[in-house]
């Protein structure tokens, strides 16, 4: 007796059976979308008994609140769209402030810079002026005593050159003191004008940048509310388009089941007479996996399940053995 037959027939008709589930199964799901797009069509070209009318009603029903909640999220989209501008409209007017004050302190920043190192330098300038007056008036006692000293002691040396030396840096030095307390008057006041300069400037700059800062604030505050409200109203939107998405799939099996008595009824729309047509041929379709289906149990369970459950064993048997030969066989290789 061959062993070997029945367990491979056997097994060749269940890969053929599980194919066919699955080709029953996307037949299936062709069908009722082919149902429900009779049942869209068709619906409001036909009468209908009492049950189906119901369903006719509760689609009427869904389209409604359809309707209703589309308007709703179309003015709330309106809503988003007003509140994306006034956001955008908002940070342009922040950016064109911001930028005129940013600038408006660097053209007073720029130039406070080199002036307050022009005031330090002339600030240096002072001690100058404090040494420099106490060191010519003792230069100029000793001047006076030296004169008066050569004199006294040789009345004939008036003549001589350091008699003239001496009185000529005596004259000379009030003089130079005078020059330095001109110079000293001007540079005082330069220091006051340029220090009135820098204070004013500072002053401003300060000012300037407080306001930048209170501008860069009351911006970020009110970008968080405007962000705040946009983001709940584009929640709110996308909730609504759930619900209409939700009953768009709720409508599905109500327009499943107005095709189906359409299908039943060999009733279809006017103008698209091929989506009829489409209902019936997965009807067919299905009828025939089924069939099919069927008459392979049918075969399988006239099999004697002895003979079958003994062909396996033989055929698990022939296979570990297999195995085993290819393994010994690539680990002596």
């Amino acid at each position: 007796m061959n062993y070997l037959a029945p367990g491979y027939r056997e097994l060749r008709r269940k890969c053929t059976r599980q194919a066919m589930r699955w080709r029953l199964a996307s037949e299936r799901k062709q069908l009722g979308a082919a149902e429900a797009e009779l049942g869209l069509l068709g619906w409001q070209q036909a009468d209908f008994d009492e049950k189906t009318q119901r369903e006719v009603d509760q689609i009427q029903n869904y389209e409604r609140e359809q309707g209703r909640l589309t308007n709703e999220s179309a003015a709330l989209g309106k809503a988003v769209r007003d509140l994306q501008e006034k956001r955008a409209e908002a940070r342009r007017v922040f950016e064109e402030a911001k930028k005129k004050l940013v600038e408006e302190i660097r053209v007073l920043r720029d130039p406070l810079v080199a002036t307050e190192k022009q005031l330090a330098s002339m600030r240096k300038q002072e001690p100058q002026y404090e040494k420099r007056i106490p060191e010519l008036d003792r230069e100029l006692r000793d001047v006076e005593k030296r004169y008066k000293d050569l004199l006294a002691s040789d009345p004939q040396s008036r003549g001589r050159d350091d008699v003239v030396q001496l009185r000529e840096r005596a004259v000379a030095i009030p003089n130079q003191k005078a020059d330095l307390r001109t110079q000293h008057m001007r540079i005082a006041s330069e220091i006051k004008d340029l220090e009135t300069r820098v204070s004013q400037d500072t002053a401003r700059v300060v000012e300037l940048e407080k306001e930048l800062a209170e501008l860069e604030a009351g911006f970020a505050a009110s970008d968080r509310e405007l962000a705040a409200e946009l983001k709940v109203q584009e929640r709110e939107r996308a909730r609504i388009g759930k619900e209409i998405d939700g009953l768009e799939g709720a409508k599905a099996n109500p327009y499943q089941q107005i095709g189906r008595v359409l299908a039943d009824s060999g009733l279809g729309p006017v103008n698209q007479p091929h989506v009829l047509e489409k209902v019936q041929r997965h009807r067919l379709g299905v009828e025939h996996f089924e069939a099919d289906l069927d008459a392979s149990l049918a075969v399988s369970a006239q099999n004697d399940t002895t003979l079958v459950r003994t062909s396996y064993l033989v055929w698990s048997a022939m296979v570990i053995a297999v195995l085993l030969i290819v393994g010994a066989l690539l680990t002596h290789s």
